[in-house]
């Protein structure tokens, strides 16, 4: 038989002793792994205040990422736990950068490195550093266009603002016409900063076919289109990174012309007196053309942003605040330009 009273009391001993003391080194245990320091590495050949900034940017920008780090010291309070290794060194007149996730202390998890010009581009590198350990990016994945380095930007150091030029082919589609794509071309200039740009364009969207050339299949009804636009409007770019999706609009003064084949039915009697009445349609060139007020709305990709020369992938449509009699206008573009920034100091502006 089973002493229950005795049974009873082991576990009731068991409770009230050991599993306190369970719960104490486990709560210990806790505090050390969930405790990370921000370790002062080695830094040869620098003075020690710039070690310590670098480190304290180090640390500041792994709380913006939501990791409980302790301010920059030289030597771990203990041996295991979570170590932000911060190492800084000298190649030629360049700064070499890197830092270390260690856990426990010694063993390396993770690491990330840069090269910088010098220890003042600590300021826009170190996000970047911290986003590419913690998030295990690669450098390159984090650059944009306000924290590109010396190194990276090579012989073309990225400048906050810039002018471009731009050359564009396209090709247009006209809702409610029987024209086919339409051919098209701009020519334009822009102001740029990472987050938008100031565009001014002329666009010219349309071709003229020849009256007295027989078109037995009748593929052009229409014989003649064309829309110009000089517009005034604006970008802004979701992102500051090499490739760059945008939205925008703008005002444009429009002038369009249309040529529209049209039926009209003429009614007359095939004799003088008494003669029947006959109805005969026939098919005639109705010209058309205005000019006015218009907006356009846009939806493209900017692609190469972080170099001197770029691709833009743009649709467009252009929404004049007029009608023609016989026909609305609202073109829908799909074009490709090339842009090239503005050095004043070359000897060609374009290219």
């Amino acid at each position: 038989m089973f002493d229950l009273k005795r049974i009873w009391g082991l576990v009731f001993g068991f409770a009230l002793f050991v599993l306190p003391v369970i719960f104490a080194l486990g709560q210990t245990e806790d505090l050390t792994t969930a405790y990370a320091v921000c370790l002062i590495g080695e830094h040869p050949g620098m003075p020690e205040s710039d070690a310590q900034a670098a480190a304290m940017l180090v640390c500041n920008a792994l709380r913006t990422e939501g990791i409980a780090v302790s301010d920059p010291v030289y030597e771990a309070p203990f041996s295991g736990g979570s170590v932000y290794r911060v190492t800084l060194g000298r190649l030629g007149e360049k700064i070499f950068v890197g830092l270390n996730y260690e856990n426990p202390i010694g063993t390396v998890i993770r690491t990330r490195q840069i090269l910088l010009a010098n220890i003042e581009e600590m300021i826009p590198a170190v996000p970047r550093l911290v986003d590419a350990l913690v998030h295990n990016k690669s450098i390159d994945a984090t650059v944009d266009m306000e924290n590109v380095t010396e190194q990276e930007a090579r012989e073309l150091r990225k400048i906050s603002d810039e002018s471009l030029w731009h050359i564009e082919v396209s090709g247009a589609f006209i809702p409610g016409t029987d024209r086919p794509i339409e051919p098209g071309f701009a020519l334009g200039w822009s102001y740029e900063r990472p987050a938008y740009a100031v565009d001014i364009k002329f666009r010219r969207i349309g071709s003229i076919y020849d009256d007295n050339e027989v078109d037995e299949l009748d593929l052009f009804p229409d014989k003649e289109f064309s829309f110009s636009a000089g517009s005034i409007g604006g970008r802004y770019f979701l992102n500051k990174r090499n490739i760059s999706p945008y939205v925008g609009g703008g005002l444009a003064f429009i002038r369009t012309s249309h040529e529209k084949t049209l039926t009209k039915t003429v009614s007359y009697r095939k004799h003088w007196i008494g003669g029947e009445v006959v109805s005969q349609p026939y098919d005639y060139i109705e010209p058309e053309s205005d000019s006015g007020i218009g907006a356009y709305g846009i939806l493209g990709i900017a692609l190469f942003r972080l170099t001197q020369s770029r691709l833009n992938l743009e649709l467009r449509v252009d929404r004049p605040f007029f009608k023609l009699p016989n026909q609305d206008i609202m073109p829908i573009t799909f074009g490709i330009s090339f842009s090239r920034s503005f050095d004043s100091g070359s000897s060609c502006c374009l290219f």
